[in-house]
């Protein structure tokens, strides 16, 4: 339908559960730098208050539904999630369609979630893990919109009013913008008639793919007694067509207790208590993520194994069974990712996001047999490479030395 909402339904006649994901292609990425966390502020908000229903009654029915409501923000999305039993769905349906198109701001629920929030800036701040996660993207990304932070600047968040959250709501909270994503004994007709009318779409704002920076921003905090890493190399966006051969390559340098990075950090020499990497991707760039902490006295020896691991992969060698074992765990990934209501929904909400099209676990499973060992070494080498490492560190100053080679910024 033009102009209208995407709506996804798996049908499961005999559930006896039910999941729903509403998600608006809205996120903190879309907002004007002068708006920077209204996305959130208004996402706290949602469940607040409606045209027809107030906060307690709100907060009385989600208890009711067993509690499984969630809503959350990301870089280019809002959405509230729910899982509950079959019989509620006509309930659920009815109150996300009520809280995304038609909250009620008031000027005391503004004020008190604002201080929700500071709490909450608070907490980032306190959190050296949360504090590198935040800086690597900076660093990497410099001052693009996918790069700040998704609860914005504090300041702007401070002096964001009633007016302020009517007005970007209006424009920005379309049905345009939807994507409604179901999967229990529930049929589309019965979505569409809980669904606002079309809507014309309103003009996106013109992003530019960002420009990567290496370099590692360093911040001094006495106190710690470990070092907190949070490192990232260029990925690739959402839905590339080397997507599955990145997760592949994730998968084997640090997704799991096979992994290059675990094996070599925790298994063999006991340098870390955790280590891992991720994949993160946006519709315009993405980047792979290597994360560790270290005790004072094992960061140095920590830096050695984390680059020497990168630099390993960074040339190609991976072995054959390293490639095999991947994608077994991927594999069974793709199956558990049909078990149960709420795991279709999220699984055809991350297709619908990223590639555009329904999950479909056959179709991806003969996509991931077509990734070969030798495409992830070519890929390896495309992207893993220590002289466009970026990120950022957290420590006391004497765990603060960099190894050579990795470029020292100053925020």
């Amino acid at each position: 339908m033009e102009g209208g909402p995407v709506i996804v339904v798996e049908p499961l006649p005999h559930a006896s559960t039910a999941a729903v994901g509403a998600f608006v292609r809205s996120g903190s990425a879309h907002e004007p730098e002068h708006l920077a966390g209204i996305t959130h502020l208004i996402e706290h908000l949602l469940l607040r208050r409606t045209a027809r229903r107030g906060t307690a009654e709100i907060a009385e029915l989600i208890d009711a539904l067993g509690g499984g409501v969630d809503v959350y923000t990301t870089r280019e999305t809002c959405a509230i999630t729910a899982h509950v039993p079959a019989s509620r769905l006509s309930e659920v349906l009815e109150l996300i369609t009520e809280a995304l198109f038609a909250p009620r701001f008031a000027g005391s629920d503004v004020r008190l979630e604002r201080g929700v929030i500071a709490a909450e800036f608070d907490m980032v701040q306190d959190s050296p893990a949360e504090s590198v996660a935040e800086r690597a993207l900076l660093a990497a990304w410099d001052r693009h919109p996918l790069a700040r932070p998704v609860l914005g600047e504090r300041r702007v968040v401070e002096g964001l009013g009633v007016d302020d959250l009517r007005s970007y709501h209006r424009q920005r909270f379309t049905s345009s913008r939807l994507l409604l994503v179901a999967a229990g004994p529930v049929n589309e007709a019965t979505i569409a008639r809980r669904l606002p009318p079309p809507s014309t779409p309103a003009p996106e704002p013109t992003l530019a793919p960002p420009t990567w920076h290496p370099g590692v921003l360093v911040e001094e905090r006495e106190g710690l007694e470990q070092v907190y890493v949070n490192l990232v190399l260029p990925g690739l966006p959402a839905g590339h067509p080397d997507g599955l051969t990145l997760a592949v390559l994730h998968q084997l340098l640090g997704a799991g207790n096979a992994s290059r990075l675990f094996r070599e950090l925790r298994d063999r020499r006991g340098l870390v208590y955790e280590v891992e990497s991720a994949v993160d991707a946006t519709s315009l760039a993405g980047v792979l993520e290597v994360v560790f902490s270290a005790p004072l006295r094992q960061v140095a020896a920590a830096w050695g194994a984390v680059l020497k691991v990168l630099e390993e992969v960074g040339r190609g060698r991976i072995s054959d069974r390293e490639v095999a074992l991947a994608k077994e765990s991927i594999a069974s990934a793709i199956v558990l990712g049909t078990e149960g209501p709420d795991a279709l929904m999220e699984a055809h909400a991350a297709e619908m996001l990223a590639r555009g099209r329904r999950f479909d676990a056959a179709q991806l499973g003969r996509e991931l047999d077509t990734v070969t060992p030798e495409r992830v070494r070519e890929l390896a080498r495309r992207l893993v490479r220590l002289e466009a490492l970026a990120g950022a560190v957290c420590g006391p100053q004497r765990g603060l030395a960099l190894p050579a080679g990795v470029t020292r910024r100053v925020a």
